[in-house]
C-alpha cells in the first residue's frame, strides 16, 4: 500500500515465465518468496522502498509485448503523489490537468481526458463530470489500494475498446498475492498554505489466507479532508467593437479604437478575481475475495466504493468592463493594439456593473466498481469470464449569492504589471460593504448527471503444442451504459431599480434599496484569507471584498415573501412550461456494445533476432439510443417541450499487431501498428433540439455520431543495462479521423402544428479532417551503484516527451493561423533525483510542460492557452523500526502559478493554489 507497506522482498534469480507476476509482488515490497523447482538457483535479495517501485516498473515494461510504462505501489508512495492524475503525470507522455491544485484528468500523447480509457481492475470507470462526459477524474481514487498503474500505448483484441491516447489500468492489491497476513496502517496530517488549514487522512488494508491458503481476503479503507483552495486573477474575454452608427441616437464611447488611429482595440470584457474554496471529505473502501480450490481453478468477488462530498464557498468580485462607455482621454493603448489602462464611465443606456458573486452548496461524487468471475486451466485450454457494474453520479447542488451594483460612477481597470493581471479600482466604493448596491440573487442550480455500466464478457484461450504458435485467444463481451442529466434553475432576485420584470426562471420582487444593503450589512462578511495570498500579482491593489455566504443568501430568500427556492415549483413566467427544469439540458443516452476478437501470441525464438508478438482483430458493433426534449417557438409567449427521442449506431473493425524483437539479452526492440476508437461525449450525443418557428433557425444534439477513430504505430529501442536501470525511445504516431466538429445545415421537422417546416439548424457532426500527430518519447532510469557509501544511494530517473501535430483545421480568429491540437503539449518532461538507505529516503520530482491549447473557441470565439507550466515536488522519510515510518512530503514546493492567455500579451487567468505539506506515519504489523 502506497505510503504504508514495508519495503523488504525476495526476488528469484530465475526468469520464468510463471515467476514474472511473482517477481512485480516482491518489488512492491511484499514478504513473499518465490519458490522454484531448483532451489540451487535461488538467491535472496533484499531490494528496498523507492528502488523497489522502479524496479518493479522497469520489469513490468520490459516483459510486456505491447507499448506500456507502469508505476508500482512504492513508485507512487515515494513520489509525493496525494492521487492517481499526480502519480500518472511521472509516466512518459502523459500530462495531467488540475482543479484547485490536485490532479484530476490526464492526457496521453497529446490525446484529451474524455478520449482515454481507464480500467480499476478490468472494470470500466466512469465519468462525474458535471454536465456529462467521459473524462474520469482521478482525485477520489485513493493511491493506497493501488498495487500497480499501468497505461498502455498499445492496443490488443482482447482489451476493450474506448481510447485513442491509451488504456489506464487501475490495478489494486489482491488477498491471494500473499500468503502472509498482515494489517497496515497510515496517518497523516495535511496543511495547506494557501487555506491555512490543517486536515486528517488516515489509511488501513489488512488480508488474510484462510483454508490452507486457498481462500485470501483482502479489505482496505481511507478517510480524508481537504481545504482545497484557488485563487484566479481573471479577464474573462477580450473584445473589438465598432463604434455606434453615426446620426441621431448614436451614443459615442462603445467603438474600441481606443486611441483613435483607425484600427479597433482589445478591451477586458468582464475582468473578475475569484477565491474558489472547497472544503472536502472523501471516504474510500476496498473488498476482495479469491478462492483457489486448486492450481488450476480460481474465482473472485470485489467491490470498491469512493465518495466525495465538497462544501463550496467560493467567492468572486467581477466587472462588466465592456458594457460602459468608455473614457477615451484616461485610456491607454498598449502593444498589439491592447488597452493596458482602461477607464469606463455610466450611462443610462449602457450601465457598468460590479457584482459580489459567491458560488455556494454542496458538490457530491460517487463510484461504484463490482466485478464477479473467475478462471478455469484445463491443460490446453484456459477459459475466463466475468460480469461487472460501475456506477458513477455527480450531484451538484449550486447555489449563488450575487449582490450586483448597477451604474458603477467609474470603474477603473489596469494591466500595467508584470504578471499582466486586471488591477481594480471602484472611486467612492468600498468593496468590503453594501455600498451602492442595487440588486441582490437568490439561485438554485440543482444538477444530476450519472451513469451505470454493466458489463459480460467470456475468453477461451487455446494452448497448442507448437514451436512458434504459442496461444490462440478468442472472446465476447457485451456492455450497455446508460448517460443522462437532469438539470434544474430557479432565481430570485431583489432589485429596486425601476423596469425590471421577472422571465424564464427568474422572478423579481421591488424592493427599496435600503432593504438590500441591510441584508448584506448584516448578513455578509469579507473574505478570512487574503486575496492571491501565496502569489504574485504584481500590485497591491483590492484584496478583500463582500462574502455574500449562506446568511445572506437565505435572508434574500426570506425577504422575497415566496416562502422558499424550490426548483419544482410552480412557475408562473411563459414559455417556460410552467417549470423550473431546463428541458434542453435534461436528457438520456443508452449505449449498447455487442465485442468479438480473436487473436494470436507468436514467438519465434530460432531466428538471429528472436521475435514475439499478437496479431489479431477485435470487432465493435454499437447501437445507442438518445432520449430528450424538443423546445419549438412558435411565437412570442409560445413554447412547448415535447419528448422526442433518436437512435444511431455503427460497427467497427479494430485490427492491431504487437512485436517485440529481443535483440540482446539487454536490448529490446518493439514495433506496433493498430487501430482505435474513442466515443463522443453523451452530451454530444443528447437528443436535445430547439426550434424557433419565428427565425427558422434551430440547434440540436447528434444521436447519429460516430467515434473518433485513429491509426497508431510505435516504434522503440529499450536497453535494460542494469537490473536498476535503463534507456528507451520510441517513436510514435497517430492519425486520428472522425472528429467532432459544428456545423449548421438546413433541415425539414415539424413546427409542432403538424406542418413539416425547413429550418436552418446547428449541431455536431463528425468531419472529415484528419489529424496527425507524429512524436517521441525517451526515458531513463539509472541507480549510482558504483559509487562509495554513501553514495551508492542517489538514483536518478528522467523522461521527454516532444510530438507535433498537423491537419488540424481550428483557426485562430485573432491571427488566422491554424490552431495547435487541443490538449497537446508539443514538450514535455520531468526528472527526479532520489537518495535511499535503509534507514533514510529522500526524492526530489519536478515535471514541466509546454503550452497548450486549452479551448479552441473560448469566450467570444477566441483560443485561450494554457502557459508554460512546471511543478516541484519533494519528500523525505526515515524508519524508525522496520514496521514504522515517518514521512514528510510537499507538493507544488515553489508556488508556481498556473497561467492562461488568448495571445502572450492577452491573459486571461492568474491561479495560485499555494503548496501542500504532508506529515504522518505509516506501519505495518
Amino acid at each position: 500500500m502506497a505510503n504504508i507497506l514495508g519495503y523488504r522482498g525476495q526476488r528469484s534469480a530465475t526468469r520464468a515465465p510463471w515467476a514474472v507476476a511473482t517477481s512485480v509482488l516482491f518489488l512492491q515490497g511484499w514478504s513473499t518468496v518465490a519458490l522454484s523447482a531448483e532451489p540451487a538457483e535461488l538467491e535472496e535479495v533484499v531490494v528496498t522502498g523507492i528502488r523497489a517501485g522502479l524496479r518493479s516498473s522497469l520489469e513490468v515494461k520490459r516483459e510486456s509485448i505491447q507499448v506500456v510504462d507502469a508505476i508500482s505501489a512504492e513508485d507512487i508512495g515515494d513520489f509525493p503523489d496525494k492521487n492517481l492524475g499526480e502519480a500518472l503525470q511521472r509516466i512518459t507522455g502523459v500530462q495531467i490537468n488540475r482543479q484547485d491544485g490536485e490532479g484530476r484528468g490526464v492526457s496521453i500523447r497529446g490525446a484529451e481526458p474524455g478520449l482515454n480509457r481507464v480500467e480499476i481492475n478490468g472494470v470500466t470507470a466512469l465519468s462525474v463530470t458535471v454536465a456529462g462526459g467521459r473524462d474520469v477524474d482521478f482525485r477520489d481514487l485513493p493511491v493506497e489500494f493501488v498495487s500497480r498503474l499501468e497505461v498502455f500505448k498499445s492496443s490488443t483484441p482482447e482489451m476493450t475498446e474506448g481510447g485513442i491516447g491509451g488504456t489506464v489500468r487501475v490495478i489494486t492489491r489482491r488477498p491471494l498475492d500473499s500468503t502472509e497476513p498482515y494489517l497496515a496502517g497510515s496517518t497523516q496530517m495535511v496543511y495547506s498554505d494557501l487555506a491555512k488549514e490543517y486536515d486528517p487522512k488516515f489509511a488501513i488494508i489488512g488480508s488474510r489466507t484462510f483454508l490452507n491458503n486457498t481462500l485470501g481476503v483482502l479489505g482496505a479503507a481511507t478517510y480524508e479532508e481537504r481545504h482545497l483552495d484557488s485563487h484566479n486573477a481573471r479577464t474573462t474575454g477580450w473584445l473589438r467593437r465598432a463604434p455606434a452608427p453615426t446620426g441621431l441616437g448614436a451614443t459615442p464611447g462603445r467603438g474600441t479604437d481606443v486611441n483613435g488611429d483607425g484600427t479597433l482595440d482589445w478591451i477586458p470584457e468582464i475582468p473578475r478575481y475569484s477565491l474558489d474554496r472547497r472544503e472536502t471529505k472523501r471516504p474510500a473502501f476496498l473488498g476482495i475475495v479469491e478462492w483457489a480450490p486448486s492450481d488450476t481453478m480460481k474465482v473472485f468477488a470485489e467491490g470498491s466504493y469512493a465518495k466525495a462530498r465538497e462544501q463550496v464557498s467560493s467567492m468572486l468580485m467581477q466587472l462588466s468592463a465592456a458594457s460602459g462607455l468608455i473614457d477615451y482621454e484616461n485610456s491607454v493603448v498598449g502593444p498589439d493594439n491592447t488597452v493596458t489602462h482602461l477607464e469606463v464611465i455610466p450611462h443610462p443606456d449602457f450601465q457598468t456593473d460590479l457584482a459580489y458573486r459567491n458560488i455556494g452548496g454542496s458538490l457530491e461524487r460517487e463510484q461504484y466498481t463490482t466485478a464477479f468471475g473467475g478462471e478455469w486451466n484445463l491443460g490446453s485450454f484456459k477459459l475466463d469470464g466475468r460480469v461487472t457494474y460501475a456506477s458513477a453520479e455527480v450531484q451538484n447542488d449550486e447555489k449563488n449569492s450575487v449582490a450586483t451594483i448597477f451604474g458603477v460612477p467609474r470603474a477603473i481597470v489596469d494591466y500595467n504589471n508584470s504578471e499582466g493581471a486586471p488591477n481594480f479600482t471602484f472611486p467612492g466604493i468600498d468593496t468590503t460593504t453594501a455600498d451602492a448596491v442595487n440588486n441582490l440573487t437568490a439561485v438554485f442550480n440543482p444538477r444530476t448527471n450519472s451513469q451505470e455500466e454493466t458489463s459480460a464478457q467470456f475468453n477461451v484461450e487455446y494452448l497448442p503444442e507448437s514451436n512458434w504458435l504459442t496461444s490462440i485467444k478468442t472472446g465476447v463481451e457485451l456492455r450497455e451504459l446508460t448517460m443522462d442529466s437532469i438539470l434544474f434553475q430557479r432565481t430570485i432576485q431583489l432589485t429596486s431599480r425601476t423596469g425590471i420584470r421577472s422571465s424564464g426562471s427568474t422572478l423579481s420582487i421591488a424592493v427599496p434599496q435600503s432593504v438590500i444593503q441591510d441584508i448584506i450589512n448584516s448578513n455578509s462578511g469579507v473574505n478570512d484569507i487574503r486575496f492571491f495570498e501565496t502569489g504574485a500579482l504584481g500590485f497591491g491593489g483590492i484584496r478583500y471584498w463582500n462574502d455574500n455566504g449562506d446568511p445572506t443568501y437565505d435572508a434574500t430568500i426570506a425577504a422575497s415573501g415566496l416562502g422558499n427556492i424550490d426548483p419544482h415549483a410552480f412557475n408562473p413566467n411563459t414559455e417556460t412550461n410552467n417549470s423550473f427544469q431546463n428541458y434542453l439540458d435534461t436528457w438520456e443516452v443508452e449505449e449498447k456494445t455487442n465485442a468479438a476478437y480473436v487473436q494470436g501470441s507468436f514467438k519465434f525464438d530460432g531466428l538471429a533476432i528472436p521475435i514475439s508478438g499478437t496479431l489479431g482483430v477485435r470487432y465493435v458493433d454499437t447501437d445507442t439510443l438518445s432520449s430528450g426534449y424538443n423546445r419549438i417557438k412558435h411565437g412570442p409567449g409560445d413554447v412547448e417541450f415535447p419528448r422526442a427521442s433518436r437512435d444511431g449506431g455503427y460497427s467497427k473493425w479494430l485490427p492491431s499487431l504487437n512485436l517485440r524483437f529481443d535483440l540482446r539479452d539487454d536490448l529490446v526492440g518493439r514495433m506496433t501498428a493498430g487501430k482505435v476508437l474513442a466515443r463522443p461525449n453523451p452530451s454530444q450525443l443528447a437528443f436535445r433540439r430547439s426550434l424557433d418557428n419565428v427565425g427558422l433557425s434551430g440547434s440540436r444534439g447528434n444521436p447519429a455520431l460516430k467515434p473518433y477513430e485513429a491509426l497508431q504505430y510505435d516504434l522503440g529501442l529499450e536497453w535494460y543495462f542494469s537490473r536498476d536501470g535503463f534507456l528507451s525511445a520510441t517513436a510514435f504516431r497517430k492519425e486520428i479521423s472522425e472528429f467532432v466538429i459544428n456545423t449548421s445545415v438546413t433541415e425539414e421537422a415539424d413546427d409542432g402544428t403538424g406542418t413539416v417546416r425547413r429550418y436552418t439548424v446547428a449541431f455536431p457532426i463528425n468531419g472529415g479532417d484528419d489529424v496527425t500527430i507524429n512524436g517521441i518519447e525517451a526515458g531513463a532510469q539509472y541507480a549510482f551503484d558504483f559509487l562509495p557509501q554513501p553514495f551508492n544511494g542517489f538514483g536518478a530517473l528522467a523522461n521527454v516527451t516532444y510530438q507535433k501535430d498537423e491537419g488540424f483545421k481550428g483557426p485562430n480568429i485573432i491571427t488566422g493561423e491554424i490552431l495547435p491540437f487541443p490538449g497537446l503539449s508539443r514538450l514535455s518532461y520531468n526528472y527526479s533525483l532520489y537518495f535511499e538507505n535503509e534507514r533514510f529516503g529522500a526524492r526530489a520530482s519536478y515535471n514541466w510542460r509546454e503550452k497548450w491549447l486549452a479551448s479552441a473557441s473560448g469566450r467570444g470565439g477566441l483560443p485561450e492557452f494554457n502557459e508554460d507550466f512546471g511543478s516541484l515536488d519533494a519528500s523525505l522519510n526515515y524508519n524508525i523500526l522496520p514496521q514504522f515510518t515517518v514521512f514528510l512530503e510537499a507538493i507544488n514546493v515553489l508556488n508556481d502559478q498556473r497561467i492562461e492567455h488568448n495571445t502572450a500579451l492577452r491573459r486571461i487567468a492568474n491561479e495560485t493554489y499555494g503548496s501542500r505539506y504532508f506529515l504522518g506515519v505509516r506501519a505495518r504489523l
